[in-house]
């Protein structure tokens, strides 16, 4: 599993702040956009084109990281939701391509619940994906869960655990791998969901600190 950090999506009008040495500060509260990405990493070994590759992802510690990492509390926080999802081949090296198709699902292993589509892929060359981050199809139910499992974490919940699980089934790949001719690759699905925090920043004070005239 990889965890990406991107800076916060926010203009922080560096400009006036650089324009002047008499340019005076003053506190300024804003609300601030944090663009996080969970990644999750399969290995695919395959002699059938039926197969399930599970990893487990520990939400909640990912999200009290980006807190961590940007200085800001759980309170800050007003929303948080899902926004895309991507695909990437990390590793391949074969004598011909795959096409496959099929999904991954995602559950909640910290509660009972069911287990629900969050990406579908079709006819995707194994080749084709190879260092190209592609994105995919992300399916409402999933969306749905995911979203509710960071309202559970901002409510207080700290135990949120995630299951994704990539699927094949018969037909979903071509050529069908067998044991003489083994399918082997290594692939990366990314989550990207925003945060919104409420942060007290120093902003630049256009006047400069002077009276201005009504």
């Amino acid at each position: 599993m990889k965890t990406r950090f991107l800076i916060p999506v926010l203009l922080v009008l560096l400009a006036f702040a650089l324009s002047g040495s008499d340019c005076l500060l003053y506190e300024k509260v804003l609300d601030v956009v944090y663009l996080h990405t969970t990644c999750v990493d399969f290995e695919q070994v395959e002699d059938s084109e039926e197969f399930t590759t599970p990893e487990i992802v520990d939400y909640a510690d990912e999200i009290n990281e980006i807190l961590e990492d940007n200085d800001i509390e759980k309170s800050d926080i007003q929303t948080a939701h899902v926004v895309s999802a991507s695909y990437e081949v990390t590793d391949f090296e074969h004598t011909h391509d795959w096409t496959i198709s099929g999904a991954i699902t995602v559950r909640r292993t910290d509660e009972a619940g069911a287990t629900v589509n969050i990406v579908e892929y079709t006819s995707q060359s194994v080749q084709d994906a190879l260092g190209e981050r592609t994105p995919a199809t992300l399916v409402q139910e999933g969306v749905d869960l995911l979203n509710d499992a960071l309202d559970d974490f901002l409510a207080g919940d700290d135990d949120v655990t995630l299951e994704f699980t990539v699927v094949s089934t018969t037909g979903d790949v071509d050529p069908d791998p067998s044991p003489s001719d083994v399918m082997e690759f290594d692939w990366r699905a990314c989550i990207a969901f925003h945060i919104v925090a409420t942060v007290t920043t120093d902003a630049p004070d256009p006047f400069g600190g002077y009276d201005v005239e009504p």
